[in-house]
């Protein structure tokens, strides 16, 4: 009897843990924000904003409802953070989201409200309950590049 109930936890751990590596290979989120082919790149000495932690600057017609690039504050593991601008709730892209001084970006209709400070893009007030849609944004060759 010992050794059924030892083979048998045996088998459901390994079990346990083969579904965890399989399920650790999956795509973690999918937003539902359409996907729309990004690849920019910017001059940030033309952007003031951007030298100031809690800075953002937006661009129309990139991604699905525009760009947001945010400066996050220093000691961050990433300074430069780029979300869609399109909110999460209304999935429109001309229902933009914008960015106040302290880094919360606010949808004009629903209300919803995002914090861009610290990466997540999550939502903190509001009927949304997605985060901002999340693109790549680095220091390349004395540019910003953005993409998916």
């Amino acid at each position: 009897m010992v050794r059924l109930s030892r083979h048998l936890f045996k088998a459901i751990l390994i079990c346990f843990f083969v579904s965890i590596g399989i399920n650790g290979c999956k795509k973690d989120y999918t937003s539902v924000i359409p996907y729309v082919y990004v690849n920019f790149s910017f001059n940030p000495a033309s952007y003031i904003e951007l030298n100031i932690p809690g800075g953002a600057v937006s661009f129309s017609g990139i991604g699905f409802g525009g760009l947001i690039v945010f400066k996050d504050f220093e000691g961050s593991s990433t300074p430069l953070l780029a979300f869609d601008a399109a909110c999460t709730y209304e999935v429109n892209p001309t229902i933009r989201v914008t960015v106040d001084g302290s880094g919360v970006a606010v949808c004009p209709k629903c209300k919803s409200q995002f914090i861009l400070i610290g990466g997540g893009g999550s939502p903190v007030k509001g009927p949304a309950v997605e985060p901002l849609k999340q693109y790549q944004a680095q220091y390349a060759n004395g540019s910003i590049l953005v993409k998916n």
